[in-house]
């Protein structure tokens, strides 16, 4: 007499079905591939692998049937850009990096939705429609003022801007299940892997790794967090964008860790895995606000959400400053003064960054209050298309470095002040903080364990793109800040979910204890 199958033996048969046409559909791609390149066709190939991959991606975790309103379809299109797109331009001979941009183009519609849910259900969904209004609004006035317009970089940079309010809102058309969680933590378990073998290969065969990650850039200075090392790149093509994924991860990772969720040894080994990454990477700026970041969300989780607790918080991190610029030594704390401008010096008035602040700040005074208009300073529009303020303000013969092409783009904030003046520039960098504040207020006060993971997730993301923009262009950069972003729509729609079923709950309630009273039955309140 044959036996049958067991139930959980069949369930895990067909759990694995799935695999099958994966494995399947590896290897003919890799076939495919190997063969265009076999025949003189890499470029061509490499152009297919990226969205191959993403294709592959949302396969797997079903996101072609959920994506709508609610589903998980926009929240794997993202992710799965920001990492593989972050691989690709280590090895592609063309840039991959812009095909999220395209993505957020597409998306646009969700955002739009997004936003009347934003805007209907918060005070902070309002006052962010009415900030973008206004910025768009100073900006467009500030290139009609000018007179003469470039449409080009006009047209291009209003298109770049739009990036920011779209990426902002992706995420409330976001809902994660059980499975896409997990999915998630799988995720940033493949890239920790990913990254540890890479550093790995990079420290012991230096010239094998700058033969496979061919347009790796990692600057020749030291390693300022471990001494005696070089700046690492690991799979990626710089050291920052290194950092800021390990920066990112490490704190979502943390936030788990916090909220009581995966296992201890586990949470332990990602966070010292990601920790190790981001030494390597020799980042302060990325280091710091990581600490940061996890300090902030450690003391949250310990403290009553008091005001008391605010001050001592505040105190906290002013000693903890101190501390630090103590620890780097009088040379070092000289370096960063001169860096930002804070002492005179050469080296201050030939750094891009010091430069681009000061210069923003100078056109910004002198058209208050609007800007200069869009696409004429600071931008990738003025890059491309309308150089006239940068010929007006003597770069060409002061800066060997504006003459040679390069940091054009390495600062975020003076683009948007000297374009839309200082009303248009500090009221999105206001919303910036509320954003960051109120995700900190929801993550200390609410009490459902899930809610408070997603409202911690959306703190991180905003904390660290907010804080790394005073140095670097990640808060207009989709590939950078796209993902962490949506985690605060994500946290903001399941709130809002709770509270409607809780709303529904309590009037199913009410109406059950009417129709009892009518009939005079006691309707006893349901055990916890």
């Amino acid at each position: 007499m044959t036996s049958t199958p067991k139930p959980r033996r069949m369930a895990a048969m067909r759990a694995r079905m799935p695999l099958l046409p994966l494995i399947l559909i590896g290897l003919l791609s890799a076939l495919l591939f190997g063969g265009l390149a076999g025949l003189g066709a890499g470029v061509f190939a490499l152009l297919l692998i990226v969205p191959f991959l993403v294709l592959g991606l949302l396969l797997f975790t079903n996101s072609f049937a959920s994506f709508r309103f609610g589903g998980e379809g926009v929240f794997w299109l993202v992710a799965g850009l920001a990492v593989l797109t972050a691989l690709a331009d280590t090895v592609s001979p063309v840039r991959t990096r812009g095909l999220m941009t395209v993505a957020l183009l597409g998306l646009a519609i969700y955002a739009l939705r997004g936003m009347f849910v934003f805007a209907a259900h918060s005070w902070l969904g309002k006052v962010l429609v009415a900030v973008f209004l206004l910025f768009f609004a100073l900006g467009a006035l500030s290139s009609l003022r000018a007179g003469h317009i470039h449409w080009h970089a006009f047209a291009y940079q209003v298109g770049y801007d739009l990036k920011l309010p779209i990426m902002l809102l992706a995420g409330f058309c976001v809902a994660l299940g059980e499975k896409g969680e997990q999915r998630f933590w799988l995720l940033v378990k493949i890239v920790l892997v990913l990254c540890l073998a890479a550093l790995a290969l990079e420290l012991a065969a230096p010239s094998v790794h700058r033969l496979i990650a061919r347009n790796a850039t990692a600057a020749h200075n030291g390693n300022p967090l471990l001494p005696g090392l070089p700046l690492a790149t690991g799979p990626f093509v710089h050291p920052g964008v290194l950092a800021s994924m390990a920066a990112l991860f490490l704190c979502c990772v943390f936030a788990r860790w916090l909220s009581g969720q995966g296992s201890r040894l586990g949470n332990v080994a990602l966070c010292g895995g990601f920790l190790l990454v981001l030494l390597l990477s020799g980042q302060r700026q990325e280091f710091l606000d990581t600490m940061a970041a996890c300090a902030i969300l450690l003391f949250s989780s310990r403290t009553r959400p008091r005001i008391l607790s605010v001050l001592i918080a505040l105190l906290g991190m002013a000693l903890v400053a101190g501390a630090v610029l103590l620890l780097l030594g009088p040379d070092n704390r000289a370096e960063l003064a001169m860096q930002w401008g804070l002492t005179p010096s050469y080296q201050a008035l030939a750094s891009p960054r010091t430069v681009f602040y000061v210069d923003a700040v100078q056109l910004a005074n002198s058209h208050f209050p609007l800007g200069i208009g869009f696409g004429k300073f600071a931008g990738e529009a003025a890059r491309l298309f309308d150089r006239s303020v940068y010929e007006a303000l003597g770069y060409g013969a002061r800066y060997w470095w504006y003459r040679q092409d390069l940091y054009l783009l390495d600062t975020y904030w003076p683009n948007l002040f000297a374009e839309a003046g200082w009303i248009g520039g500090s009221a999105v960098l206001l919303l910036g903080v509320l954003m960051t504040f109120y995700a900190l207020q929801r993550a200390w006060t609410v009490r459902e364990a899930r809610e408070r993971l997603l409202w911690r997730l959306a703190f991180v993301g905003h904390f660290l793109a907010l804080s790394g923009s005073l140095t670097a262009p990640i808060y207009g950069d989709p590939n950078a800040v796209a993902l962490p972003f949506m985690f605060f729509g994500m946290a903001f729609a399941y709130s809002l979910r709770l509270r409607r079923e809780e709303a529904a709950a309590l009037a199913a309630r009410h109406e059950a204890e009417f129709g009892a009273a009518a009939m005079g039955v006691t309707v006893l309140p349901r055990a916890a």
